[in-house]
C-alpha cells in the first residue's frame, strides 16, 4: 500500500482543527475523538510526544444526539480519507462507526465501552433532557449498532484496568468496566495497560502502542 501526502486544506468547519506537518511524515491521516464531556485537549500529552503525523482534530458536544455529531464528524473528515482513528472512550464509539461511513484504514480506541456503560441506565433517568445518558448504555441503539459493525481493518483496544471503583461491581478503571472495553475481543486486538481511564491520556505505554501500530500499518 503506497501512501500519497498533501497538506490537506482546511475545511470550513468550526468543530475541527487541521494540523499541517512536515512533508517527511507520510500516511493516513490521524483523526483525534474525544470522550464524553471532554474536548480535543486532552489528546495534548499523547500528541506532544509522538510525531508530527497529519491530523485532524474534532470536538463535538455532549448537547447533541450520538448521530447528529456522527454527521458532523463526518463533513470533516471522510474528504480526508484515507484515515486512522484514534478515540479515547466514546470517541472509539464514533471511530468505529467512522468505518461504516469513510475510508478508515485503522484505529485505535483507548478505554472504549464497547458494552456501553450500565451506570447510564439509571442515569438517564436522573436526568433525562441529556443525550449521552440515553446512548451510551448497554441496550442503546450507538452501542447495539457497534457491535454489529464488522472490523476489517488493524484495529487495537487499549484497556485501562486500575482505578477501581466498588459501585460498578467488577473490575474497572473508575469509568467503564473491563468486561465493556474487552466486549470485542474476539475481533479487535486488546491490550491491557495499568492505567485509569483518564491516566490513559498521559501514558508513555500508550503513546508507544499508538506510534507501533500506526508506524506498522503505513509498512504494509
Amino acid at each position: 500500500m503506497n501512501w500519497s501526502f498533501d497538506f490537506f486544506k482546511k475545511a470550513p468547519n468550526i468543530e475541527s482543527a487541521e494540523l499541517h506537518q512536515a512533508a517527511a511524515y507520510v500516511g493516513p491521516r490521524i483523526v483525534w475523538l474525544h470522550g464524553a464531556g471532554q474536548s480535543s485537549t486532552s489528546f495534548n500529552y499523547l500528541r506532544m510526544v509522538l510525531p508530527d503525523w497529519p491530523a485532524t482534530l474534532i470536538d463535538y458536544s455532549g448537547e447533541n444526539s450520538f448521530y447528529d455529531n456522527l454527521d458532523q464528524i463526518q463533513d470533516s473528515v471522510c474528504s480526508k480519507e484515507p484515515l486512522f482513528v484514534i478515540g479515547h472512550s466514546l470517541g472509539g464509539i464514533y471511530g468505529l462507526h467512522l468505518t461504516q461511513h469513510c475510508n478508515v484504514v485503522g484505529g485505535i480506541s483507548i478505554s472504549t465501552p464497547f458494552n456501553g456503560s450500565a451506570l447510564a441506565d439509571w442515569a438517564k433517568y436522573l436526568i433525562p433532557s441529556y443525550p449521552l445518558f440515553k446512548e451510551v448504555g448497554p441496550k442503546s441503539r450507538p452501542m447495539i449498532e457497534a457491535n454489529s459493525i464488522p472490523i476489517n481493518v488493524p484495529w487495537t483496544q487499549i484497556v485501562s484496568t486500575t482505578g477501581t471503583v466498588p459501585y460498578l461491581k467488577s473490575p474497572n478503571d473508575g469509568v467503564v468496566t473491563v468486561e465493556s472495553m474487552e466486549q470485542r475481543k474476539n475481533d479487535m486486538e486488546c491490550v491491557r495497560v495499568k492505567n485509569t481511564h483518564y491516566e490513559v491520556m498521559c501514558s508513555n505505554d500508550v503513546a508507544h502502542i499508538i506510534q507501533q501500530r500506526y508506524e506498522a500499518l503505513m509498512l504494509q
